[in-house]
C-alpha cells in the first residue's frame, strides 16, 4: 500500500509477499532500525495505534513482538477472519433503524421494502425492463443476466454512508440522517421511488453500470490498485458481505451470495474457493480471532459500525480492555476532534488517553 512498491503492477505473482505477517514485520524492521541509528534506548516504549485494518495490524504486532511494541490501541478492527460476513449487513439494518444517529424503522422498512419490490421486479422481463430506465442503467447492463442482477442490487441500488456515517457532515445524503429523511418523506413517493431518487443523485446523473463482466474485468486487470486489500481478503481475512435470504440484509436478498465472492477470486488470482475457506480458517488459529490472547491491547469499536461484527467486543482476557462508542461509526474517534462530535466521542478518546497513560507506567 503506498507510494513504497517495488512493481510495476499488481499482478498476482508480484503479491505474493502482501500478508499481515510481513506487515508486522516490517514494523518490527522499523524500530530495529531506528533505535539503531537515532540512538533511541529501550527506555522509550512504542505503542501502536490504527482503525480497521491498520488497527488490526497493530493489535496483531503486539502480539507478535512484545518484546518490542509496548501496546496497542487497535480500534474497529475485525480480527474474526470469516469467509462469509452475513454480519456486516445485519448490523447495516440495525444502524438505519437506530435513532441515536438519525435512523427509524420507518427508514429501514422503506429501504427494506423498496429492494424487496425491485427482487420482484427482477423476476419479469418486464420488471427488468422497467428497472434497467428507472435507475438508468447503463446499455451494457442487461438484467437478464442474474450476475448482473446481482452487480446492480446484491449490495444495494443505492450507497448506504453507514460505515462512514459523519453527524458532522453538511452535502446532501451524506449521513443516515440525511438519507432518513428522504426514506421517510411521505411526499416522495413509493419505496422504489425513493430508492431511485437517491441513486440518481448518488451517480451524478451518470448511467449505472451493473456489468459483472465488467467487474471482474476490472479486478483482474493488474494495474488496478484496487486488487491489493481483495487480494488478501481471498488468501487471509474473507469479509465477503453477502445478502443470504433469512437474514437483516436490508438490500435484495439471496443475489449476492458467497458463490461470487468465491469467483472473483479465482478469476482475479487463481484462488479457488477451498483454499479460500482454508487459509481464512488457519489466519484465526494463527492470531486467535475473537479469543486473540496478548497484553495491554486495547479494542475500541463502533455501535453502528458494520464491522464491529468480526471485532472484539467480549475482553479475551483481563489485559485486553473492550469498549463500545455509542453511535460512533468506524474508528470515528481517531478522526480530528470537531466541535460537533459526540460527547460518546469524546469520551472514548479521553478513556483510550488514560489507557495508554497507565500503561506506559508499566515496564
Amino acid at each position: 500500500y503506498g507510494p513504497s512498491n517495488p512493481f510495476d503492477d499488481y499482478a498476482t505473482s508480484n503479491l505474493a509477499w502482501l500478508n499481515t505477517e510481513q506487515a508486522i514485520g516490517d514494523i518490527a524492521s522499523f524500530i530495529q532500525y531506528i533505535e539503531k541509528n537515532y540512538d533511541i534506548t529501550k527506555d522509550n516504549k512504542y505503542v501502536l495505534f490504527g482503525g480497521s485494518y491498520p488497527g488490526m495490524v497493530a493489535a496483531i504486532a503486539r502480539l507478535r513482538y512484545p518484546n518490542l511494541i509496548h501496546a496497542a490501541v487497535s480500534s474497529s478492527s475485525p480480527l474474526q477472519a470469516q469467509v462469509d460476513m452475513e454480519g456486516y449487513n445485519n448490523v447495516v439494518a440495525e444502524s438505519m433503524s437506530a435513532p441515536i444517529v438519525g435512523g427509524s424503522q420507518k427508514c429501514l422498512d422503506t429501504i427494506v421494502e423498496g429492494h424487496k419490490t425491485i427482487g420482484e421486479m427482477l423476476k419479469t422481463i418486464e420488471g427488468q425492463n422497467k428497472l434497467e430506465k428507472t435507475f438508468n442503467l447503463c446499455e451494457e447492463s442487461p438484467l437478464y443476466n442474474v450476475k448482473n442482477q446481482e452487480q446492480f442490487a446484491g449490495d444495494g441500488v443505492v450507497y448506504l454512508p453507514v460505515q462512514s456515517n459523519d453527524p458532522a457532515c453538511t452535502t446532501p445524503f451524506c449521513n443516515i440522517s440525511s438519507i432518513c429523511e428522504l426514506m421517510t418523506d411521505d411526499e416522495a413517493g413509493e419505496p422504489i421511488d425513493k430508492l431511485a431518487q437517491l441513486s440518481k443523485y448518488q451517480h451524478a446523473g451518470s448511467c449505472v453500470n451493473a456489468n459483472y463482466e465488467t467487474m471482474i474485468k476490472a479486478m483482474a486487470n493488474p494495474k488496478n490498485p484496487e486488487r491489493l486489500w481483495l487480494y488478501q481478503t481471498c488468501t487471509e481475512w474473507g469479509f465477503y458481505q453477502t445478502c443470504n435470504v433469512g437474514t437483516q440484509c436490508p438490500y435484495t436478498q439471496g443475489l449476492h451470495t458467497l458463490e461470487s465472492d468465491y469467483d472473483i477470486c479465482l478469476q482475479a488470482f487463481s484462488v479457488p474457493s477451498k483454499a479460500v475457506d482454508e487459509q481464512i480458517a488457519y489466519t484465526n488459529e494463527l492470531y486467535g480471532g475473537w479469543n486473540i490472547q496478548g497484553t495491554r491491547i486495547m479494542y475500541p469499536n463502533g455501535e453502528v459500525d458494520p464491522w464491529r461484527a468480526l471485532g472484539v467486543i467480549n475482553s479475551p482476557n483481563k489485559q485486553e480492555p473492550v469498549m463500545l462508542v455509542e453511535g460512533a461509526s468506524h474508528h470515528y474517534w481517531t478522526h480530528p476532534s470537531l466541535p460537533t462530535d459526540s460527547d460518546f466521542v469524546k469520551e472514548a478518546r479521553e478513556a483510550i488517553w488514560n489507557q495508554v497513560d497507565e500503561w506506559l507506567l508499566e515496564e
